[in-house]
């Protein structure tokens, strides 16, 4: 098998030669080499590829390796730049000299193409019309893992940013909303890509400040791209040929700030667009169906809907605390009949908020009244059926007393996890999956071993 020495260096791969060349590409492996600590990935050079390597703010191709003599088919989910060379990352090994078939996927490059070129008609129309630079940009609707696990991502995830200077007005957003438009589909400009040995003269107004430090300036090629008359700019990247190919932009009044007076601009561009409307449409649909009323009412029916959980929060909260101190009394009580001991269960709404309210009932009269309740030792323990969890609460003078209860109500609840009380006081846990049985042992105790300890 004969083995292909030297690769097209990244600025001439046949990706950023012609972006709109998708598959049936056929080129030579010159090398494979195991990554490191990786023993199921390898790294693979071609002779020249169509799967873009990631750079200029643009995210990795991913498509497919083709064994041309065995017609096996290698997924490739990343590619990355090491100086001047495109590593294709694949999970098996391929004898460098095979001839190999290249696809990629067509409708994720065409997407990121749509954002990209999108960013630099929009960075040009900000720099020219308000003398705004963008300072970086991040693209939107890039596939993240976690634990090797794919994270789904929100609607609102798919949008980009560019970092500006400043925010911008609404009526600048409009403004440059409508030159946008303008430009993709009344007076579409043609993209171009200029190509020149870093040893040429400069004779564009493009600014090379942001080519990576780690590129080899002496044996690579400076690509830049054209947009009509509008903008320069080096960018290794893949584009469109046309502004008319963006199909659309949608910029977001919603600015965020960071680094002090600087602020992101979100957009998207072209298809990403119509999924968003598709989004949209159905959730407004959703809501029109839920309140009974017509796309201009729904904000007024959400406000309603606030107002009236506001008023329902008050009032349970009020009875929250009026159910608190009738327990409370009901606890204090029995703590002078059965001799400094008794607990409290809450089955169904058995809340967090609802223990603490009687916790801090009790803490009130047990510490102005000392002198009659010197010795006690509370078990205060509900369970919210919907989410299988509860709380629980032991409390006493006496740590080791809480120490005991604890270490107890542990071995017999798995999922129970807690802390404090070491010297009197509190302890207080959480039971993260509260089984029915966990249930009738923790009833079961309290009612005889616990009540029987006095």
């Amino acid at each position: 098998m004969t083995k292909a020495t030297t690769s097209v260096v990244v600025g001439q791969l046949a990706c950023q030669k012609d972006s709109f060349c998708l598959d049936n590409f056929q080129t030579t492996v010159i090398s494979c080499k195991e990554l490191k600590g990786t023993p199921t990935k390898y790294e693979v050079e071609l002779q020249d590829t169509i799967l873009f390597p990631e750079g200029g703010g643009q995210p990795s191709d991913t498509g497919t390796i083709t064994i041309v003599s065995s017609g096996d088919i290698i997924p490739v989910k990343y590619v990355y730049r090491v100086g001047l060379h495109a590593n294709h990352m694949v999970s098996q090994y391929i004898e460098p000299g095979t001839k190999v078939d290249l696809t990629v996927d067509s409708e994720k490059r065409i997407d990121y193409m749509q954002q990209h070129t999108g960013q630099h008609l929009l960075s040009a129309l900000l720099e020219s019309q308000y003398a705004l630079n963008t300072l970086s940009w991040s693209m939107g609707g890039v596939p993240k893992e976690k634990n090797g696990i794919a994270i789904e991502l929100e609607p609102s995830d798919y949008f980009n940013y560019i970092e500006l200077s400043r925010k911008l007005t609404e009526e600048e957003i409009k403004n440059v909303t409508t030159l946008m438009r303008k430009y993709i589909v009344l007076d579409p400009q043609v993209i171009t890509v200029k190509e020149r040995n870093p040893q040429e003269t400069v004779t564009d107004d493009a600014s090379f400040s942001k080519i990576p430090e780690d590129y080899d300036m002496t044996n690579g090629v400076i690509r830049t791209i054209h947009i009509g008359n509008l903008d320069s700019n080096p960018c290794c990247g893949t584009h469109l040929n046309s502004t008319a190919t963006i199909g659309g932009i949608l910029i977001s009044r919603n600015q965020t700030s960071v680094r002090g007076t600087n602020s992101r601009l979100y957009f998207m561009c072209g298809n990403r667009i119509a999924q968003y409307g598709e989004f949209a449409n159905d959730t407004l649909l959703k809501l029109k169906s839920s309140f009974s009323c017509g796309e201009t009412q729904i904000m007024e029916k959400v406000e309603q809907q606030k107002e009236q959980l506001q008023k329902s929060n008050k009032r349970e909260r009020f009875w929250i605390k009026e159910l608190a101190i009738l327990e409370a009394k009901k606890i204090l009580l029995n703590l002078k009949d059965i001799k400094g001991r008794t607990y409290l269960l809450k089955d169904e709404f058995g809340t967090l908020e609802y223990l603490l309210a009687i916790f801090k009932e009790l803490s009130s009269v047990l510490k102005e009244e000392q002198n009659n309740y010197k010795e006690y030792l509370i078990v205060l323990c509900g369970r919210e059926t919907q989410t299988k969890t509860g709380p629980l609460m032991i409390i006493s003078e006496s740590g080791e007393k809480i120490n005991e209860v604890s270490t107890k109500l542990s071995s017999m609840i798995e999922t129970l996890k807690g802390g404090g009380g070491k010297k009197g006081g509190k302890w207080q846990g959480k039971i993260s999956s509260f089984s029915n049985n966990d249930w009738d042992s923790l009833a079961h105790y309290l009612n005889t071993d616990y009540m029987e300890q006095h």
